[in-house]
C-alpha cells in the first residue's frame, strides 16, 4: 500500500489518539471566558456587558426575573459562591449562593450533579407572608424578593418558614439577610456576581411568566430532592439535556444533625401555657360547687398573680430570642399574614386582661370602679385571649409545612402542657392558701381537690408521652422520611435528652400523682403528714416543668428541617 493510500485509509477511518488531540485543541472553560474578556474584546462605551447573561429588557405585566441554572454546566467549582460572598461584604460563615450535589445512578454507572442554589425569589414567599415586621417586599416590577434590613428586629421566623433554607442570620448585627439577585447591578445593565463569576456560564437571569411558573409547579419537578415547589412557587429554571436517574438524592440525605434549640422560645413556650393553663384551671373552678370553698377564695388573689407573672416572664423571655430587642414594638404590623404578630398580639392582650383581673382580685376595687360583672368579664377575656394565643403559636409552627410540627400533633402537644402545669400549680397554691385559711387543712384541699388533679394528671401526662412516643413507629419505614431522621435523632445523638424528658414525665405525671392517691387512701391510719404533702406537690409541679422544658428542646432540636441539596460534609 502506498503512503497515499495509507493516509487516505487512516482520514476516513481515524484513530483514537487522532481526536483526542483534536479535543484538546478545544478551548477550555477558562480559556474562553479569558478570551471572551481580554481588552481586545470590550464591547464599545454604552454597550450592555454580559448581555447574553441578563435579559435585555424588563420583565412586563406578569413576568418577572429569575434565575436559570444549566445543570450540564456546572462543575460545583464554587466560584459563584465566592463572588457572592465578597461583593456583599458577608460574614465569615454567612452564604447567600450555595453548591450541593445529587448522587445516583448504580454502582457501574454512578451519577454525581452539582448544583447550585440561592434565593429562588418565589410567586409566594413564605419568609414575607410569616415576617411579623413587614422585613420583605416583592418588586412589583422584577418579582425579586428584598429584605429591608432596618426594619427587621432579627426574630429568625423567616428562617423557619422558608422551605430552602434561604434567609441567613447575622450575629454581628442582629438580622437576618438575603440574597437580592444583585437587583443595584441588574438596574445598571450588569449581571449579578454569581452569574458575571461562573466561568462555566451556568448561571443566568431570564424573565420567566408567572403563570408557567405555577403551571410547571403540578408537576412537582422542580429539582430532584429539593422541597415540593407547590408551597411557595420557587422560580428558579433548572435545566439539563441529560436523562437523570430516578434514584438521584442529595449528598447529604441520609444525615441529619439537631437544629438549633431556641432557648427562649422554649420558655416562653412553656411559661405562658402554664400561665394560660392556670387561669382556665381558675375559671373551671369557679364553675363548680367547689367554689363556695373558703380555701378557694383565699388562693385565688395568689393564683392569679403566679399566673399572671408567668406569662409575662415568659414574654419577657422571647424578647431575648430578638437580635433587635429595642424594636421589638414593630411585631404586630404583620397581622394580616404573620401566625406569628397574631401570636404576639393574643398574648399581649392575655396580659392586659389577666392584668385587670388579677389587681381586681388582690385590690378588692369598688364596684363604682370595676363592677363585679365586668371583672368576671376580664377573667373570662384573658382566659380567651391565652386559649387564642396558645392557637396561634401552634399555627406559627404547624405554618412552616414541617412534618414534625404538624398540626394534630403540634395543637395536643401545646395544650396538655398548659394542662399538666397549671393543674399542678392550681393545687400548690390551694394547699398554701388551706394552712392559712381558718376552718380549711391541707387534708381537705387534698380531699375535695388534690385526688381530682391527681387522677387527671396521670391521665394526661400518659396521653401526652403516648403521643410523643409515636415517633418512635417511624423507625420501621424503609423510606428515610422527615420523620424517620427525627426519630433517629432522638434514639442517636438527642437520646440522653429523650431520656431524660420520659424520665421527668413519669416521674413527675405518674409516680408522684400515685403516691399522693395513696396517701389519701391511707389517711384513715394516719397516713403521710401535710408537710409530705406539700412537699410532693412542689417536687411534682418541679419535676413535671423540667419534663416539659425537655420536651419543648427536643421540639426545636430534632426537627428535621428542609433545605436544598447539600454535601456530603453539611
Amino acid at each position: 500500500m502506498t503512503n497515499a493510500e495509507e493516509d487516505m485509509h487512516t482520514n476516513s477511518h481515524g484513530w483514537l489518539i487522532d481526536e483526542l488531540l483534536d479535543g484538546q485543541r478545544a478551548l477550555t472553560a477558562v480559556d474562553l471566558f479569558s478570551r471572551k474578556h481580554t481588552p481586545q474584546t470590550t464591547p464599545p462605551p454604552g454597550d450592555k456587558t454580559y448581555r447574553d447573561l441578563i435579559p435585555l429588557a424588563a420583565p412586563a405585566q406578569g413576568e418577572q426575573y429569575a434565575f436559570e441554572v444549566d445543570l450540564d454546566a456546572c462543575s460545583g467549582c464554587k466560584a459563584c459562591v465566592t463572588a457572592c460572598h465578597s461583593l456583599n461584604g458577608l460574614e465569615e460563615n454567612e452564604t447567600w449562593r450555595s453548591v450541593g450535589m445529587l448522587q445516583g445512578g448504580s454502582p457501574r454507572l454512578p451519577v454525581i450533579q452539582h448544583v447550585t442554589t440561592a434565593c429562588h425569589h418565589c410567586l409566594d414567599p413564605a419568609c414575607l407572608t410569616g415576617c411579623p415586621v413587614k422585613a420583605y417586599e416583592k418588586d412589583p416590577v422584577t418579582g425579586i424578593v428584598r429584605h429591608l434590613d432596618d426594619q427587621c428586629i432579627g426574630c429568625r421566623y423567616c428562617m423557619l418558614m422558608c422551605p430552602y433554607d434561604v434567609p441567613q442570620y447575622s450575629s454581628q448585627k442582629g438580622i437576618v439577610r438575603k440574597c437580592d439577585m444583585c437587583h443595584d447591578r441588574l438596574t445598571s445593565g450588569e449581571a449579578p456576581a454569581c452569574v458575571q463569576s461562573c466561568p462555566n456560564g451556568a448561571i443566568r437571569i431570564r424573565v420567566v411568566s408567572q403563570h408557567s411558573i405555577t403551571e410547571d409547579s403540578e408537576t412537582n419537578l422542580f429539582l430532584p430532592g429539593a422541597p415540593e415547589p407547590g408551597q411557595t412557587l420557587p422560580t428558579t429554571l433548572y435545566k439539563t439535556r441529560r436523562s437523570l436517574p430516578r434514584n438521584l438524592l442529595p449528598a447529604d440525605y441520609y444525615s441529619a444533625s439537631p437544629q438549633h434549640s431556641h432557648l427562649p422560645l422554649v420558655f416562653m413556650l412553656v411559661l405562658t401555657q402554664m400561665s394560660v393553663g392556670a387561669f382556665v384551671v381558675e375559671q373551671a373552678l369557679l364553675a363548680t360547687p367547689l367554689s363556695n370553698r373558703a380555701w378557694i377564695a383565699a388562693a385565688r388573689p395568689v393564683h392569679l398573680l403566679a399566673a399572671l407573672g408567668l406569662g409575662l416572664l415568659g414574654m419577657m423571655a422571647a424578647v431575648l430570642h430578638l437580635g433587635r430587642p429595642r424594636y421589638a414594638f414593630r411585631a404586630v404590623l404583620g397581622l394580616k399574614t404573620s401566625w406569628l404578630s397574631r401570636e404576639i398580639a393574643a398574648l399581649g392582650l392575655f396580659s392586659l386582661f389577666a392584668a385587670i383581673y388579677a389587681s381586681s382580685a388582690v385590690g378588692k376595687w369598688p364596684a363604682w370602679i370595676l363592677p363585679h360583672g365586668a371583672q368576671q368579664a376580664c377573667g373570662m377575656a384573658a382566659t380567651l385571649a391565652g386559649v387564642a394565643a396558645v392557637v396561634c403559636s401552634v399555627m406559627v409552627y404547624a405554618a412552616t409545612g414541617r412534618p414534625f410540627w404538624n398540626l394534630g400533633a403540634t395543637s395536643l402537644k401545646f395544650l396538655l402542657t398548659a394542662l399538666v402545669l397549671g393543674l399542678p400549680a392550681s393545687l400548690l397554691i390551694g394547699l398554701i392558701a388551706g394552712v392559712w385559711t381558718e376552718g380549711e387543712s391541707i387534708r381537705g384541699v387534698m380531699a375535695d381537690y388534690g385526688t381530682l388533679v391527681c387522677r387527671w394528671l396521670i391521665v394526661l401526662v400518659t396521653a401526652k408521652l403516648l403521643l410523643e412516643a409515636l415517633i418512635f413507629g417511624e423507625l420501621r419505614r424503609k423510606q428515610r422520611t422527615p420523620l424517620k431522621r427525627t426519630a433517629l435523632l432522638m434514639t442517636g445523638e438527642l437520646s440522653a435528652t429523650t431520656l431524660q424528658r420520659f424520665f421527668f414525665g413519669v416521674v413527675g405525671g405518674v409516680v408522684l400523682p400515685g403516691v399522693l392517691l395513696a396517701e389519701h387512701g391511707l389517711a384513715g391510719e394516719g397516713g403521710f403528714s401535710p408537710l409530705f404533702v406539700a412537699l410532693v406537690v412542689t417536687l411534682l409541679l418541679v419535676v413535671l416543668l423540667v419534663g416539659e422544658l425537655l420536651e419543648r428542646y427536643l421540639f426545636f432540636t430534632a426537627v428535621v428541617a428542609p433545605t436544598m441539596p447539600g454535601s456530603p460534609a453539611s
